[in-house]
């Protein structure tokens, strides 16, 4: 894997706070040139990467995700967000995926296990 890029890195399925250090870890990059490459300040990712704070807007996402050359998508809550969007957009679609999710017919593997480990931590 090139690590210029996470375009070949799978999206991250942790919360935002790890998934900020773990992309810091991986460009070797300090909060302090992280702000300034965001223009954020650097106790504030810091509160970020620990958790103190709330995840910050899909806005704030993007500029973290930019310096540290990684998709917005990588971060699980702003793909989370994006859904969320999409499903309140359009009812018809939000209702087939509530019974094709909820309804115990039948379903491939990998999705029937995701959501048996969704509710398991629910």
């Amino acid at each position: 894997m090139n690590a210029d890029t996470t375009k070949d890195m799978p999206n991250s399925q942790s919360l935002f706070p790890e998934t900020l250090r773990e992309l810091m870890s991986l460009r070797k990059i300090s909060y302090r040139r992280l702000a300034t490459r965001t223009k954020l300040s650097a106790g504030y990712l810091n509160h970020l990467a620990c958790g103190t704070r709330p995840v910050p807007n899909d806005q704030v996402i993007k500029v973290i995700a930019r310096a540290l050359r990684a998709k917005p998508e990588h971060f699980f809550e702003y793909r989370q967000r994006s859904l969320q969007r999409e499903l309140y957009r359009s009812p018809q679609l939000a209702d087939k995926l509530y019974d094709f999710i909820v309804a115990d017919g039948p379903l491939p593997r990998d999705i029937k296990s995701a959501i048996e480990t969704a509710r398991d931590r629910g």
